[in-house]
């Protein structure tokens, strides 16, 4: 059900979406959909959280992680734009930028457990760089706001709209490479 909810929501969007059409393709039922997840907005939020746990595992990581951050963040910032840019992160995106408006209060518990959680672990560990005195940081959590925008700032926009803008894997690569070169000379100890 889950499989067909997100082919149905990347070919129609949320908003056209029909529980029948879900039904149709997953050869489920009606009941068994609303026992499962209660309603459209429920599935909906469902698949949107398979489709990103891959970058929840990648919050895992970091959340545990003692290296440097030149490396730290350049993995993360290289592995969370892969993430980003697959096909039906994508798609699962723009359905939230157009039609997100339709169900802000289940959205708001989308974003307190993702993106703010991630945040908030990637603030955990640049408080930790900090306390061993490798970087300067005032307030981890909007440095790590700062981060996260730096490192989406193209997708978000250029390659939601025309993914050839985005390049391949390489080019997304030395991209994350700049970004965290700059970010970090704003965290150099003074």
């Amino acid at each position: 059900m889950m499989d067909a909810a997100l082919k149905v929501f990347m070919e129609k969007g949320f908003e056209r979406t029909t529980l029948g059409d879900i039904v149709a393709l997953s050869g489920g039922s009606r009941a068994t959909l609303y026992d499962l997840f209660g309603d459209k907005e429920g599935l909906f939020l469902a698949v949107l959280d398979v489709v990103t746990a891959h970058i929840s595992q990648l919050m895992n990581d970091i959340a545990e992680s003692c290296g440097p951050p030149e490396e730290v963040l350049l993995q993360f910032g290289t592995s969370l734009l892969e993430a980003l840019v697959q096909p039906d992160v994508m798609a699962m995106n723009r359905i939230l930028v157009a039609e997100g408006r339709l169900f802000p209060d289940q959205l708001e518990g989308f974003f307190r457990s993702g993106p703010d959680q991630a945040r908030g672990k990637v603030a955990g560990y640049l408080r930790r760089a900090a306390d061993q005195g490798v970087i300067v940081v005032d307030d981890p959590m909007t440095a790590a706001h700062i981060f996260f925008g730096m490192v989406t700032a193209g997708y978000s926009f250029e390659g939601q709209i025309n993914p050839a803008r985005l390049g391949d894997a390489a080019d997304r690569h030395e991209y994350v490479q700049q970004v965290v070169r700059l970010f970090l000379r704003g965290l150099c100890p003074r």
